[in-house]
């Protein structure tokens, strides 16, 4: 009996952010991805700068474009190219976003110039970022991560002033509280590894906070239990 070739299977790979942005929600049950679009609903052509797996793309249905420089397989078509060189032209789309991207960006001073270029003029900006400003005790206990590990701070605690600085007019600046689910130890070790990829925690934690934090979680983990993680909202105009 002749043997059957297997081909390998490819897995695509694991969509954290999309998965932490989906499974997200505020105190009512609304969810961290429909927040992130609203100001965009009556956008006509939407960039999505950095987009990842492209979890806003529901949302702008026929008239999103992602860019960003590693397009997976498996997801919504995604054009290549950097946040400092999108591959748009001048005055391209009407709205635009950077969600869970500033703070890990190099080159600000040329984002915003190219943001600015592919926006026609009084077009919308959202930046979302994570709130790095506790609001209760509960986010208390867990505001220490973003202290160190990111590559721009400031865009967390200094985003409106860096989008004023680049010459958008800032029109909204919220917060909202928005929580995963933390039912055991288990989930609680996840969390700690898969937010600073997701963008939500600095990407080079240091691995003595990272050990800290995970035990912390752990031990509070249980049924009903929830992890604060809130975000925040600016809308700028060009």
């Amino acid at each position: 009996m002749p043997y059957r070739i297997l081909r390998p299977v490819k897995t695509p790979p694991d969509d954290v952010a999309g998965r932490l942005l989906r499974a997200a929600t505020d105190r009512n049950g609304a969810g961290a991805i429909p927040w992130a679009a609203s100001p965009l609903a009556n956008a006509t052509r939407v960039v999505d700068v950095c987009c990842g797996s492209g979890p806003l793309a529901g949302e702008f249905a026929g008239r999103w474009v992602g860019v960003d420089p590693a397009p997976r397989p498996g997801g919504p078509p995604v054009v290549a190219g950097h946040a400092n060189a999108l591959p748009l032209g001048d005055n391209a789309v009407d709205g635009a976003v950077l969600l869970l991207a500033l703070p890990r960006l190099r080159d600000l001073d040329g984002v915003f110039a190219e943001l600015r270029r592919v926006l026609r003029p009084s077009g919308t900006l959202v930046v979302v970022v994570p709130s790095a400003s506790p609001r209760s005790l509960a986010e208390l206990r867990t505001a220490a991560v973003h202290r160190t590990g990111w590559t721009n701070r400031s865009a967390l605690d200094q985003a409106g002033w860096l989008l004023a600085a680049a010459d958008f007019a800032v029109l909204g600046d919220d917060r909202c509280a928005f929580t995963l689910p933390l039912p055991d130890a288990a989930a609680a070790h996840a969390l700690v590894t898969d937010l600073p990829r997701a963008g939500w925690w600095p990407p080079d934690l240091p691995t003595d906070v990272r050990e800290r934090v995970a035990a912390h979680l752990a031990g509070r983990a249980g049924p009903g239990r929830v992890l604060p993680v809130p975000l925040r909202r600016l809308v700028a105009r060009r």
